[in-house]
């Protein structure tokens, strides 16, 4: 009897500790999954971005002439009729939508804008940019604007199948406007997230030279702000030489890409209500894995000032190096090569800048 009262004794807890873990693991498998998956990345996949980075060259004074251009391997272009057009979704980031415009005013012929009211995960949302296009009234003459009605999603859609939508439906929107397809007009079309901003000098040299069909832009990639760098790791951004068969692209084209390029400001918002809308609200939504404390407001504030992830996940790093470096960051102190605009506006933006990491609630 004693023998039994034992087994008794010992098998209560380890059923309890066998159900405790278990509903753990169902409950955060997303997230277990990810620490896996990451965690051994380097082991077994390799960078999908341009396998060539050509070097960029600039300076203040240099001028976009044919020499500019051959210390970049291109030629001037013979065809001086060179129109950019600027295309991105709109979500909500009207700072860096308002960074991005007065960056690129200068080299841009027409923004473009596709926006809905609800997310691309189907959550209604408010129509950011046109309840504030006052905001962008002196860009209003180069702004076109689509409005695409939202929709919940139906069994079976996902994020991403919204997002493809969205961007099947600027590149219709781009083709309506360019109608001239002949050797003697050139349209560039810059495609990236809002997030994703080129510098105007990046814009000047590839409308000055000739790369091709299309080149994708390294930018230096950001976390918060301009506080915490994550390095040269952002590629997505592409300018293209627009054409019939042109489709609006968020993914590789091109395996070349310029460097130094710009900045990639990824959850760069103002207010704590903007990042949990983010995290709700786009395609990695999953991400939040059920675990609804990730959306906590002091949480959020915590790891903005500490550097860390928002969604309590591995860097999705190719090796080991880049994995412990972007796992603990270190502040930057340095403004140098900023935007502009962000300078020149440093205290209605000093969210932006290192130091300024309390966030409006």
């Amino acid at each position: 009897m004693s023998s039994i009262r034992r087994v008794k004794f010992l098998l209560i807890p380890a059923v309890l500790l066998t159900t405790v873990t278990l509903f753990y693991v169902v409950k955060f498998q997303y997230q277990l999954r990810n620490a896996l998956s990451y965690a051994t990345r380097p082991l077994w996949d390799t960078a999908d971005g341009p396998a060539h980075i050509i070097p960029h060259f600039y300076t203040e004074g240099l001028k976009m002439d044919s020499h500019t251009c051959k210390l970049h391997t291109w030629n001037l272009r013979a065809n001086s009729n060179v129109k950019v057009f600027d295309a991105t979704l709109m979500s909500s980031e009207l700072d860096l939508l308002e960074l991005r415009f007065n960056e690129l005013d200068s080299v841009v012929d027409k923004f473009f804008i596709v926006e809905s009211n609800t997310t691309f995960t189907g959550l209604p949302k408010s129509t950011y940019f046109a309840d504030n296009r006052q905001r962008f009234s002196r860009f209003e003459h180069k702004i076109v604007y689509k409005f695409l009605p939202g929709y919940p999603l139906s069994d079976g859609q996902d994020a991403w199948d919204v997002e493809a939508n969205t961007r099947n439906v600027m590149t219709v929107t781009l083709r309506e406007h360019v109608k001239d397809y002949s050797s003697d007009t050139t349209t560039l079309v810059l495609m990236s997230d809002v997030d994703e901003i080129p510098s105007a000098h990046t814009i000047a040299l590839l409308k000055a030279c000739d790369f091709g069909r299309s080149i994708h832009l390294q930018l230096r990639n950001f976390m918060y702000s301009f506080e915490w760098y994550l390095g040269p790791s952002s590629w997505r951004a592409s300018v293209h030489t627009f054409g019939p068969t042109v489709q609006y692209r968020h993914s590789k084209t091109s395996d070349y890409a310029l460097a130094d390029s710009g900045w990639h400001c990824s959850f760069c918002f103002r207010t704590i209500a903007e990042y949990v809308a983010k995290m709700k609200g786009y395609s990695h939504s999953d991400r939040i894995g059920g675990n609804a404390s990730l959306l906590g407001h002091d949480r959020i504030q915590d790891v903005i000032c500490k550097g860390k992830d928002i969604f309590d996940m591995l860097p999705e790093a190719y090796d080991y190096v880049d994995m412990l470096s972007q796992m603990n960051l270190h502040s930057q102190t340095s403004g140098v090569g900023l935007p502009l605009f962000l300078l020149e506006n440093a205290q209605a933006y000093s969210f932006l800048l290192p130091g300024g990491c309390m966030r409006e609630s």
